[in-house]
């Protein structure tokens, strides 16, 4: 075979593929100088025919495929860089077949060049990468098909696919969702009562680190630009398996903004005095309920229950009309509102009456609290269609201790201290401390 000594053959013949020098001369004339016996598994025509017709393997080339492959070497050429290419060809056999080429030139002292290089199938790799393209294709064009927002993430928890659907509903963009961790971008995310969610009881985490699916979890997100806007999502998380192990984990979105802030302003009004807008008498003994149960197993504190009555509320809806009044329950519910913590409550429980809930207080600081509603009542009065509007209250109050365990009884005891206040000439602060 011509060129062979150019090459040890027995060692080009046991490299995969098939080797091959190339020597070009500078008016654009090239022929093989060698070219192992690979070359007939590749296209079915054995060295010696590739000698006796120098084009042979190139009418082998897809017409589709000749100019990038043109375009590729003379790049080469120019530059004196490696080529590597990918084409189609048609063998003897008549099968496509891919294959990919590796050529390093060297320049002659003639100013011809040789190119020293590997020709490999590569047909099965390209059927693989045709099938996952594929499969990649039909599995986009079904998570866009769906309406809820599909999120992909890897082993690790991070964004590795997500449909138009969810970058919509997450109002940020694929590029920013990929490869983000479990919790982006569920900022500020929270359960329905408030609380925040930690990261290791995201769903998705969830089902990465036990292998079960996590269905239904309401979770609510600030998104948007600065997380100024939050949403409400239904959330699953289902795992899948490869092998024995948890390769990934599908999540699912679906936007239930509307329905959780309708049941959110549902509880809201059923919680929530319509006219004073601080708690109602129902919700309020449910709170306190919580809290008589939180003191029991804490015998170092102690809360207040203030029972709270207008003075000669009747004079006022008499001389003011019940608009006048009504301005007045407002008034003075705002400002017990205003006066308490977060851990306290105040609801509205009757007419002219109020309760308050104090917390984590003493005997001392608790009379305090109340003289400081006391005078706040007296001192700043209700201006309503231009009247100014005075009132005073009188104050009941009773300690919670680990002693107390009934509901009532710790009312009956507030009522009691208020009904002292009043018997005292009414605008004054009494207490019951058992």
């Amino acid at each position: 075979m011509s060129g062979r000594t150019s090459l040890p053959a027995d060692l080009a013949d046991a490299v995969p593929g098939a080797l091959y020098q190339i020597v070009s001369s500078p008016n654009g004339d090239w022929t093989f100088s060698f070219l192992s016996s690979g070359v007939e598994a590749l296209y079915g025509f054995s060295a010696d025919e590739v000698f006796e017709d120098q084009e042979l393997l190139n009418r082998c080339m897809f017409d589709a495929d000749v100019p990038s492959f043109a375009q590729a070497s003379a790049l080469a050429a120019k530059n004196m860089s490696v080529l590597n290419h990918e084409y189609r060809i048609t063998p003897r056999s008549g099968e496509l077949r891919w294959i990919a080429v590796r050529a390093v030139p060297q320049s002659m002292g003639d100013g011809s060049v040789s190119w020293s290089g590997i020709m490999l199938d590569i047909t099965e790799r390209k059927r693989t990468q045709d099938a996952l393209a594929t499969s990649e294709r039909r599995f986009r064009a079904l998570i866009e098909a769906v309406p809820q927002g599909i999120v992909l993430r890897d082993r690790f928890g991070n964004v590795v696919d997500a449909n138009s659907a969810a970058v919509r509903l997450l109002q940020t963009s694929l590029t920013e969702l990929l490869n983000t961790p479990a919790m982006h971008p569920l900022y500020d995310a929270i359960w329905p009562d408030g609380t925040p969610v930690p990261e290791d009881e995201h769903p998705s985490l969830v089902a990465l680190r036990t292998g079960e699916g996590a269905e239904n979890e309401i979770i609510g997100s600030a998104v948007g630009l600065g997380g100024r806007h939050r949403i409400w999502m239904r959330v699953n998380a289902m795992p899948i398996v490869r092998h024995g192990e948890i390769d990934r984990v599908v999540v699912t979105l679906v936007d239930v903004t509307d329905g959780v802030e309708l049941n959110q302003k549902m509880r809201q009004e059923a919680e929530t005095d319509f006219l004073t807008q601080v708690s109602n008498r129902r919700s309020f003994m449910a709170r306190l309920s919580v809290e008589v149960d939180r003191l029991q197993f804490d015998p170092n504190r102690s809360s207040a229950l203030l029972a709270i009555d207008l003075d000669h509320f009747k004079a006022v809806n008499d001389t003011f009309g019940h608009a006048g009044g009504d301005a007045v329950l407002v008034h003075v519910a705002a400002m017990m509102a205003e006066s308490i913590r977060p851990t306290d409550a105040v609801a509205r429980s009757g007419g002219e009456e109020f309760l308050v809930l104090v917390t984590d207080t003493t005997p001392d600081h608790a009379i305090a609290f109340a003289e400081r509603l006391r005078a706040g009542f007296e001192e700043r009065p209700t201006f309503h269609d231009g009247h100014e509007i005075r009132v005073t209250a009188s104050i009941g109050l009773t300690l919670i201790a680990d002693v107390d365990s009934a509901d009532a009884e710790l009312l009956a005891r507030a009522d009691g201290a208020l009904y002292d206040a009043k018997r005292a000439g009414r605008n004054a602060v009494k207490a019951d401390w058992l």
